[in-house]
């Protein structure tokens, strides 16, 4: 799936530079042409109107104007009064045959318009009146021709390197795209392993219970295994939901001002039994009157997902909380005593089924709490990070202050 995103990407970015630069290789070509053209037909008038100063044949200097020089090479064609079709032209631009030249002259003098082009010879021309007869100039059109020739050489080198470019832009491009997708497949397997197990608990114990020759009190103990499993599978889908709707929603609903120094008091006082029953000490650090803009009832899953972590995997010590008000954020940070995480682990445990001791037991936790908790805070707009020092394994959140 990844390869063929890339090949689609390589294919959709090349037939959209292609098209870019047709679009402007036509626009520039249509301006050099008319460019090239103006200036051209600008010139034989001019050389016209000043027969007196056309260059000579060998190139050599005149004081003609810089604007008459522009044309070279050029010729002209004059029908003389003793019969005879006098060329000149500079830079030997000229036809040398003498039929070839009055076959030119004829075929200009049966032109309706004074100026033009002849493009079976590629000469621009302009034929003016003399007091013996008509007298014809001409240019050579190719020069518009050669700057189109270069130019499409140069957008053709620039598409081969906009492709050449596409090839390792297009790995960068799906990165994100490919790292979604393994997380997604492990996802998949992960949320399979955490559900297989206690179905394989329900299916077991309900097959014993269809089995004679057990008594009342082992088909309740079977009865209160199934139970237990099911209220697990049900933790664990309400989980899964709850990440699919921090995923999906962008905004929170029914939001509004919250004391945040309030709530997380209030979210602490039913962690300090569970404190004590671990023999662990805490201490909190609580700015009175700290408001935020938010939803009540995720922000305190936030707080107590945080205290939960730190009373289930806190090493013997003290768990600390503080909630400050720095600058524009709210900061709330809990931590706790911890083995030693390196700046790899701090990362991963955000990551959905995440455990250090990667212990797949039915003791409740499956490693969603601090994703959701991330996510949580995401959606408020704020920032959640970890990180261990010195012993401590820090967890900070911080979210914007109310207005």
């Amino acid at each position: 799936m990844i390869k063929k995103l890339r090949i689609k990407f390589i294919f959709i970015h090349t037939l959209l530079t292609l098209c870019i630069l047709l679009i402007v290789f036509g626009a520039l070509s249509y301006y050099v042409e008319k460019s090239v053209a103006r200036k051209q037909t600008n010139e034989l008038h001019r050389l016209a109107g000043e027969p007196g100063k056309t260059p000579p044949p060998d190139g050599g200097d005149t004081d003609m104007p810089d604007e008459t020089r522009y044309i070279t090479p050029y010729f002209s064609l004059e029908y003389l009064q003793d019969g005879t079709l006098e060329a000149v032209g500079n830079e030997g631009f000229k036809p040398a045959d003498e039929k070839e030249q009055m076959t030119l002259y004829m075929r200009v003098m049966t032109e309706q318009e004074e100026d033009g082009v002849l493009k079976d010879y590629g000469l621009r021309y302009y034929r003016t009146r003399t007091p013996t007869g008509y007298k014809i100039y001409f240019a050579g059109t190719h020069g518009s021709r050669v700057i189109i020739r270069y130019m499409l050489i140069a957008f053709g080198l620039l598409e081969l390197l906009s492709f050449a470019a596409t090839v390792p832009l297009s790995r960068w491009e799906v990165r994100p795209v490919e790292r979604a997708w393994n997380q997604q497949k492990q996802f998949v397997a992960d949320a399979s392993h955490e559900l297989k197990t206690p179905l394989t608990v329900i299916i077991s114990n309900a097959e014993l219970l269809q089995q004679p020759g057990y008594d009342e009190a082992q088909r309740r103990i079977f009865g209160e295994n199934i139970l237990a499993m099911s209220r697990q599978m049900r933790t664990l889908l309400d989980d899964l939901l709850q990440l699919a709707r921090l995923d999906n929603v962008k905004n929170t609903a029914d939001s509004r001002v919250l004391n945040y120094s309030a709530l997380v008091e209030e979210c602490l006082l039913p962690f300090e039994p569970l404190f004590f029953e671990r023999g662990l000490q805490h201490e909190e650090e609580i700015e009175k009157d700290v408001y935020v803009y938010g939803h009540d009832a995720t922000l305190r899953q936030c707080v107590e997902i945080l205290l939960d972590n730190a009373q289930k995997h806190s090493a013997p010590g003290t768990v600390k909380l503080r909630l400050t008000s720095s600058g524009r954020y709210a900061a709330l940070t809990v931590e706790n005593p911890s083995t030693e995480m390196n700046e790899k682990e701090c990362r991963k445990v955000f990551m959905r089924f995440y455990r250090r001791d990667e212990a797949r037991s039915p003791s409740g936790s499956y490693g969603l709490g601090l994703p959701i908790a991330q996510g949580i805070v995401l959606r408020h707009h704020g920032k959640i990070n970890c990180c261990w020092d010195n012993g401590v394994i820090r967890f900070t959140v911080l979210l914007p202050l109310a207005q």
